[in-house]
């Protein structure tokens, strides 16, 4: 009999700490500012669950090859999982390494799912800059421009989801949240002039359901965070 299917979920209220800037490209003549933010139809700025995702990917891989490099592929060389390979089996992907089992690879869909993360609020604050010679590091010439930002305070919603997690996963997601509240990952641009630092507005309560016993209205079970983060911890001791 084929297992359940499990999904598993943590709805993120995360609070800017500092000026957060995801940026739309270069404005139009019409903009108020160079560098507007990118932001969704009614006008509130978005952190796209693409970049959310790919921040805490850089950081799983930086997190478990300090640990063990086959928890991690270098996804830059040819040592990469099913590098130069035209299709896999079943077999080669069951060895996929852990991050590109959580997150994907070109050959499988990953188990985490990262939706937008949209602001509270349509406010922003424009901000000035300058172009700095890198030879000489002074101002070069009157290359003035200005870029907006979401300012502190403003409070982004979203969901991460885990499909069918493996045993390890929702711990090592937890663990990577903890490292955004800390100021370990930031997210957006301008993170060398100290923007992009969330901090959780609440605390993050991991919950699942499952599609067998699923009732529309019902509550869904509290993940135990304790036992998941747990499972963390056996899984990077056990590894072959």
């Amino acid at each position: 009999m084929a297992a359940d299917w499990i999904v598993a979920f943590v709805d993120l209220e995360l609070e800017a700490a500092s000026g957060i800037r995801v940026g739309a490209g270069r404005g139009s003549p019409q903009d108020a500012t160079d560098l507007p933010l990118l932001r969704d139809p009614a006008g509130r700025p978005v952190i796209p669950g693409s970049s959310f995702k790919g921040v805490l990917r850089s950081a799983a891989e930086r997190l478990l090859r300090g640990v063990d490099l086959r928890l991690a592929c270098d996804v830059l060389s040819d040592d990469r999982c099913l590098a130069g390979k035209r299709a896999a089996s079943v077999s080669d992907l069951e060895r996929l390494c852990w991050t590109c089992r959580l997150f994907g690879n070109p050959f499988k869909a990953g188990r985490l799912t990262a939706f937008d993360l949209v602001a509270d609020s349509t406010d922003t604050v424009v901000r000035d800059g300058v172009a700095i010679d890198r030879a000489e590091l002074i101002v070069k010439g009157s290359q003035k421009y200005d870029y907006e930002v979401a300012p502190p305070g403003t409070v982004f919603r979203g969901r991460l989801r885990i499909d069918d997690p493996e045993p390890g996963d929702i711990g090592l997601v937890a663990t990577l949240l903890d490292l955004v509240d800390a100021g370990l990952i930031t997210v957006g641009g301008g993170a060398s002039r100290g923007l992009g630092r969330l901090i959780y507005r609440s605390a993050p309560v991991f919950a699942q359901v499952r599609a067998a016993a699923f009732v529309p209205g019902a509550a869904p079970e509290v993940v135990d965070l304790a036992a998941e983060r747990a499972a963390y911890a056996r899984r990077l001791e056990t590894q072959p």
